[in-house]
């Protein structure tokens, strides 16, 4: 069976070539990808390495804190991580010690993923959440390198599609020496999957555990950065937003300016920051505010905002989880569009109320817990989100008591990675037994 579906990706790949030739984002590092070492691997000792892969920017965020309880607790165990995206790989190249070897995760095939697994020669393969590669586990377990998923999540549209490839997923999943999943739902779906009786632990999500409490020194800087007068203005951030959403929040923005000043300007003066999900979307992102009449300040040309007429795009890579800490409501993209959703989690570690559309299938039990306490507000359409955000605008203190309680529901639910090294400790520990030292992290250290 193994070998149909090596035939399957091999056809894929040929049938994509073109596109991965010619589009820039697709080549980037085709050659990684296909098995070919670089030399500056080579000359690593990786030997017994814990290898961690996260495929784009949201999976790493989400590791970035168990790489860090990693090298506490393992520091003489070498560490290599892989993305398979280029803004993955810029992420991580930028916020991991140079010790670490970052590299493109291979394609699915065997010459691929055997020539990495024998130069790195992984004591641990980590997988990051939903990513399952037969290939990849086959080629493991024949070299008898143990294999895990933490921070495990599968949405029931993936559960569905991998039910019914079961008879391919199934013996694969049982392949995994464990499975570590954010809550007892997703437990259910690989359990649908995988059967009964594969290893699976309720260990929580990774990404509460990579949100650290607050402090002044982000504000400042953000507020420099953006030249944002707090005191007196009404900050909208818009994070991770795709095609469509920059639209609807450019005229909800023009609606609150227009009402500001039939006010005669009085109250706080609205502003608006839009952070574009893909870097392949700047100029588009330009140019759609220039069409909907406003100024684009942009953060790659050290631009502020000046005139009401401004509005802010972050042209950048890493920083908009900083830029939260100076919003007074924050938008979390992909969800007005159909993609089912982003970081929601990100804007409540500055206490910040946070609005996302109805899509939000990708982060499901976030959602949910988050609107359960209060916290997370649904829009319907664009109509409701300008709505909502009038209504913070003129009463932000009744927005503020829903950012507060988001930031308390996190605090009472971190501990994820505490519990994902219990798991790893086993694994890693020849006789199967947990080493009594339990390293806790400090989310605000460096990786």
């Amino acid at each position: 069976m193994i070998w149909v579906y090596y035939l399957f990706v091999v056809l894929v790949l040929a049938v994509a070539g073109p596109f991965l030739l010619i589009q820039k984002k697709a080549r980037a590092g085709l050659k990684e990808k296909f098995g070919l070492i670089p030399q500056s691997v080579k000359a690593r000792n990786n030997e017994g390495c814990i290898w961690i892969h996260a495929v784009s920017v949201g999976e790493f965020n989400a590791v970035k804190p168990l790489i860090r309880a990693l090298r506490s607790r393992y520091p003489e165990q070498p560490i290599a991580v892989s993305t398979t995206t280029l803004t993955g790989q810029t992420l991580a190249r930028q916020h991991l010690a140079s010790d670490i070897t970052v590299f493109y995760f291979p394609f699915d095939l065997p010459w691929a993923t055997r020539s990495w697994l024998k130069i790195l020669e992984p004591k641990l393969v980590i997988i990051a959440e939903t990513e399952i590669w037969p290939g990849f586990v086959t080629e493991c377990k024949s070299l008898g390198v143990k294999i895990i998923t933490v921070n495990g999540r599968m949405s029931p549209k993936s559960a569905r599609g991998y039910e019914r490839w079961k008879f391919l997923f199934g013996p694969i999943l049982r392949k995994l020496d464990h499975v570590a999943v954010q809550s007892e739902n997703e437990a259910a779906r690989y359990r649908s999957v995988g059967g009964e009786g594969l290893p699976v632990t309720i260990t929580g999500n990774l990404k509460l555990d990579g949100i650290a409490t607050a402090d002044g020194s982000d504000r400042d800087a953000m507020t420099k950065l953006v030249n944002n007068d707090s005191e007196n203005e009404f900050l909208v951030v818009a994070g991770s937003t795709h095609e469509g959403e920059e639209s609807a929040l450019l005229k909800c923005q023009r609606q609150l300016l227009d009402d500001f000043k039939r006010r005669g300007e009085k109250g706080l003066r609205p502003r608006l920051i839009l952070a574009p999900r893909h870097p392949e979307r700047f100029e588009r992102v330009v140019q759609i505010v220039e069409e909907n009449g406003f100024k684009p300040k942009r953060y790659s040309s050290n631009e502020g905002l000046e005139a009401d007429n401004d509005v802010y795009i972050l042209d950048g890579l890493g920083i908009l989880a900083r830029l939260y800490s100076i919003a007074n409501v924050a938008f979390v993209g992909g969800t007005i569009a159909k993609v089912g959703g982003h970081n929601l989690l990100e804007p409540y570690a500055y206490s910040v109320p946070t609005l996302c559309g109805p899509h939000v299938h990708k982060t499901r039990d976030i959602a949910r817990a988050l609107t359960e306490i209060g916290a997370l507000v649904l829009i319907e359409d664009e109509d409701h989100l300008a709505e909502r955000l009038k209504g913070f605008l003129l009463r932000p203190q009744t927005a503020q008591v829903l950012g507060n309680k988001g930031r308390q529901w996190i605090n009472d639910n971190q501990g994820a990675v505490d519990k994902t090294i219990v798991v790893i400790d086993k694994l890693i520990d020849d006789n199967g037994k947990t080493p009594e030292r339990l390293v806790k992290t400090g989310a605000s250290q460096n990786v």
